[in-house]
């Protein structure tokens, strides 16, 4: 019996493909990791993980999964083991990243014989089985963290049949900087993985197995190489476990255009070799080397198969941005069909009250506002026909009584000719919104007929929609000025100043308004010129903002910051290049950053040292960065 318990625990240590000669305790019989792409890289993957084996990896990575990704693996290790593992990744924009796996590890048909070689009952097998359910999350300052839960079940047949079921808890962080703009500075990526930050127990007959605390951090850089995506991946690894002496991982990849990759590496005890190939939604990896430091234990093949599928983030972006753009679309239709509503019960309001008064002219101007906006609306067409009805009465009833007291009839009837013919003029120019025109055609016949007292109101009337289309228009510009649109809300002021002219109330806030607006605008303009590093153009905005507003602070710091760098000096561009450079300027001050950020990162690869490149770069850059 002692023999048989030796034999099953060397099958134990065997079965781990870590434990090592004179470093007390084991680790889990997993523990080797999943993914030929991995492990083809000396399981350097730490800040790599980024397919959905980072459920082992490092968590954190899932949120760098681009599309929903299905991942199988599989080896056959020593004397008939074998070692398989099933992932899914889901990455959402809004939720983060889910991920789940399974692996197995199990060997069978292991003879239960005696000391003579006598069969003892059935044929010994381990199976050892872990779920892994992970979630990570993009956090600000271009950190992404994530979490791993792990159900352990191991279970031992053909002795007393001992099983057992455990959960562990992983926690991994990932950072991908984006602060710099020099190239060497870029594509750096670190990752930390915390390995049994809560451990699983197993509990086997007498012995308790607890798993050991392990650290992995890892740091990966990314070289782009020519043109059309080719890259070199360097990783690096450092895997500390509470039970054995710190390992050293590394791995080198080169990745052609996507479609096939080549990878080497060091695994701690050996190197390690493997390749990929990527065709439509599949990708094909293999991996050779050692799962053991012991050289009792070969090489094996190893190999995965992943395959991604539904709408990737880039499309997922889209989809969003469409619906957001929808619904925004939306809400400011049912704002708009909300102050439709009230401009149209305002409307019928005063011109039911006008109606009332005998002031027809007026009732037909706001019945006409209220079927501008409502074409349909049976009670404003009515009593619209109705106000015209009497306006038209009444009107007659003026005429009549003028040409009667005039002495030259034929002549009083070609003066009515002539009123009457400037106020429908009037009204059409009213009815327009052209109320400048209006008053024209109005005075114009008031001048025939002074005391009139149709024309009269129509004046009245006119400056009353004037005054009020001024406000309208004033507002209407706050509002763009609140939401950032300062050309719109100049252009809208600028109506306003036209239609106000003889109220010097509103010329004075309408002013004040214009002047408060370009000065913002200009301030805009010119800090968006100085974090790219045009001082020189600057300066020039600020002054002017300054010219607007002497007491300005923001204004005034920024002319002094720009007028101390324009002592700055840069290398200089030859035409073609100073040509691109402001291009780039273009895009920028349109607001276009990622434009300008290509066109700068080709420059700089012809002037790599660059100030004004590097310093445009940075500062577009962060207005990317915070746009997003």
């Amino acid at each position: 019996m002692k023999k048989i318990l030796i034999a099953i625990l060397i099958f134990m240590l065997s079965l781990n493909a870590y434990a090592q000669n004179e470093e007390g305790g084991t680790e889990s019989n997993l523990s080797l990791g999943f993914g030929a792409r991995a492990l083809s890289l000396g399981q350097a993957f730490t800040a790599a993980a980024d397919d959905p084996t980072a459920v082992f990896w490092n968590p954190a990575g899932l949120e760098h999964v681009y599309q929903q990704s299905v991942s199988l693996f599989h080896a056959t290790l020593f004397e008939g083991t074998l070692y398989d593992f099933l992932g899914y990744a889901y990455p959402t924009l809004r939720l983060g990243t889910f991920g789940f796996g399974i692996a197995r590890i199990g060997i069978g048909g292991v003879p239960h014989t005696g000391i003579d070689n006598e069969s003892l009952g059935s044929d010994i097998s381990l199976d050892e089985y872990q779920g892994f359910f992970s979630y990570a999350k993009r956090l600000p300052w271009d950190i992404t963290a994530g979490l791993t839960v792990r159900a352990v079940r191991r279970a031992w047949t053909g002795i007393n049949g001992e099983k057992d079921t455990g959960i562990g808890m992983d926690f991994g962080l990932l950072y991908k900087p984006q602060l710099f703009s020099a190239s060497f500075l870029q594509d750096w990526t670190i990752g930390l993985n915390i390995i049994n930050a809560f451990a699983p127990q197993l509990n086997e007959g007498q012995a308790v197995d607890v798993f050991p605390l392990g650290v992995r951090f890892g740091v990966g850089k990314k070289i782009y190489m020519f043109e059309g995506g080719s890259q070199l991946q360097i990783l690096f690894d450092t895997d500390y476990s509470a039970n054995r002496d710190v390992r050293f991982h590394f791995g080198t990849e080169y990745k052609f255009r996507d479609l096939g990759a080549l990878r080497v590496g060091f695994d701690g005890f050996s190197p390690t070799f493997g390749a990929g190939m990527r065709y439509s939604i599949f990708q094909i990896d293999y991996a050779f080397g050692r799962v053991s430091p012991s050289d009792y234990f070969s090489s094996v093949h190893q190999f995965s198969l992943s395959f991604n599928f539904g709408l990737n983030r880039n499309q997922l972006l889209s989809l969003a941005a469409a619906e957001r753009k929808e619904e925004e679309e939306r809400l400011i239709a049912d704002i708009r069909e909300a102050d439709r509503q009230k401009f149209i019960a305002e409307h019928l309001k005063n011109a039911d009250n006008y109606f009332n008064e005998s002031k027809y002219f007026d009732a037909i101007v706001e019945y006409q506002q209220v079927i501008g906006q409502d074409a349909f609306n049976k009670r404003a067409t009515v009593m619209l026909d109705s106000s015209e009805s009497l306006f038209q009465n009444q009107r007659e009833k003026e005429q009549s009584l003028a040409v009667q007291s005039a002495l030259n009839t034929e002549r009083t009837e070609a003066t009515r000719a002539f009123i009457e013919d400037h106020f429908n003029k009037g009204r059409l120019y009213l009815d327009k919104k052209q109320f400048t025109e209006a008053l024209i055609e109005f005075n114009m016949a008031r001048d025939k007929a002074p005391q009139e007292v149709t024309i009269l109101a129509a004046i009245q009337t006119t400056k009353r929609r004037m005054s009020e289309e001024t406000n309208r228009l004033v507002q209407q510009g706050r509002q763009e000025f609140r939401n950032g649109n300062y050309a719109k809300a100049l252009g809208l002021l600028a109506d306003a100043r036209l239609l106000g002219g003889d109220n010097p109330v509103i010329q004075t806030e309408i002013e004040t308004l214009s002047k408060r607006i370009k000065l913002q605008e200009d301030i805009q303009k010119g800090i968006g010129l100085f974090d790219i590093g045009e001082y020189d153009q600057a300066v020039s905005v600020f002054e002017e903002a300054l010219k607007l507003n002497p007491d300005s602070k923001l204004a005034k710091q920024y002319y002094e910051k720009s007028k101390i760098e324009t002592v700055g000096k840069s290398e200089p561009l030859d035409a073609a290049a100073e040509g691109r450079y402001l291009r780039g300027v273009d895009k920028f001050v349109k607001g276009k950053y990622q434009e300008a950020v290509t066109i700068w990162e080709k420059l700089l690869k012809e002037h790599p040292y660059n100030k004004k490149i590097l310093k445009a770069l940075e500062g577009a850059r962060d207005r990317l960065n915070r746009s997003k």
